[in-house]
């Protein structure tokens, strides 16, 4: 990987500098300008820089792979993420804010807690217990626990099916999914947690439970946060849960809405009765922007992703075969809370990828590529 690229990703720390910078430069009129750079600056910076269709290099693969540089990075921000919510609830209890001031504050620290749980699905790949640690540790700041067992356990092995809750439909709008994924999403873990448990022979109802040790730990952080705010201030605010549930709501309305642009109606053969074709990297809607890229540590880099869901995001590669998104997630979130707008504009691009993959002797060069 060239030097220039790895530095790039530096600029994944932007937001939260954004975010609090531009609150002491700006004062209370700015809080909401972590959401105006992600919503409005990341997609003119895209534009700007276009994208980035380079992958890493055969020989540099290795070392790329290795370099303990990428890893600082994202562990960095499980941290930074609780750092930045201890700041904005103690300004949210004694700053003199008004109500929308401190909404859109709430709003900004929500916007990073979805990077947040970014992080945590690149650390809950892998297999070390230190990285998934970590993952646990930073869906706890944002309430979403259940993630950790079903986006390996049931997203990865359902995509692009109807058994998948988080798997778009053709036509449906991203608020009629946001009820769809969250609900069956979290059925989805309690069931998948359930056989675990059955196998393990532990009864349901125990200390072996995931699911409710996830239910209980963001619970956990909320009364830290609120009983520390507590203790710096001298006085009890309601204003800190309060700030803790609407940052953790809006970082989960941004994981759904991802979820949504990254499957729209792209479905997977079925082979026969309730089996489906094998993964392959034509499955998910890609995106090399090259800003919002670095910012979301090459997520929309989804079709590798989901081909090889273990290799890690500095090594995520760029095919021109795979479905590709016309902007950038930010862009493509904005455009999806208005459905004719995201159907006038997808809908036309899933018809031409449902007419690609029904020709499997390209499907088969693809797969190669990709190997």
């Amino acid at each position: 990987m060239l030097l220039s690229k790895k530095l790039s990703f530096l600029w994944s720390y932007s937001l939260i500098a954004i975010i609090v910078c531009g609150y002491y430069l700006g004062g209370p009129s700015y809080t909401w300008v972590g959401a105006v750079y992600v919503y409005v600056g990341i997609p003119l910076l895209d534009a700007f820089f276009g994208k980035d269709r380079r992958n890493v290099g055969h020989d540099a693969y290795d070392d790329v792979l290795n370099d303990r540089y990428f890893d600082v990075l994202v562990y960095s921000f499980v941290y930074l993420h609780y750092a930045l919510l201890g700041w904005g609830a103690y300004m949210l209890a004694t700053e003199p804010l008004t109500g929308v001031q401190g909404f859109r504050l709430m709003i900004s620290i929500g916007v990073f807690g979805g990077t947040i749980i970014n992080i945590a699905h690149e650390l809950g790949h892998r297999s070390s217990r230190v990285a998934q640690f970590h993952a646990k540790l930073a869906l706890a700041s944002v309430s979403y626990m259940h993630f950790f067992i079903e986006h390996n356990r049931g997203h990865h092995v359902h995509v692009a099916t109807p058994n998948d809750p988080a798997t778009s439909r053709l036509n449906q709008s991203v608020y009629a999914f946001w009820w769809q994924s969250i609900t069956g999403s979290y059925r989805s873990a309690w069931q998948i947690e359930r056989k675990l448990l059955a196998k393990a022979g532990q009864p349901v109802w125990s200390r072996h439970n995931n699911m409710l040790w996830f239910a209980v730990c963001p619970v956990v952080v909320c009364a830290v946060l609120t009983g520390a705010i507590t203790v710096l201030t001298g006085t009890f605010s309601w204003t800190v849960p309060i700030f803790f549930c609407v940052q953790s709501l809006v970082a989960i309305l941004l994981l759904e809405s991802v979820n949504y642009i990254e499957h729209y109606g792209i479905m997977r053969r079925e082979v026969s009765p309730n089996r489906y074709e094998r993964v392959n990297p034509l499955h998910s809607w890609n995106a090399s922007h090259f800003i919002s890229n670095l910012v979301l540590f090459q997520l929309q880099r989804h079709s590798d992703h989901h081909a090889y869901a273990a290799r890690p995001y500095q090594v995520l590669r760029h095919f021109d075969e795979s479905p590709q998104l016309p902007f950038g997630y930010p862009l493509m979130i904005i455009m999806s809370l208005v459905p004719p707008l995201w159907f006038r504009v997808m809908n036309p691009r899933l018809q031409a990828w449902q007419e690609r993959a029904c020709q499997p002797n390209e499907i088969a060069a693809v797969v190669r590529q990709f190997a």
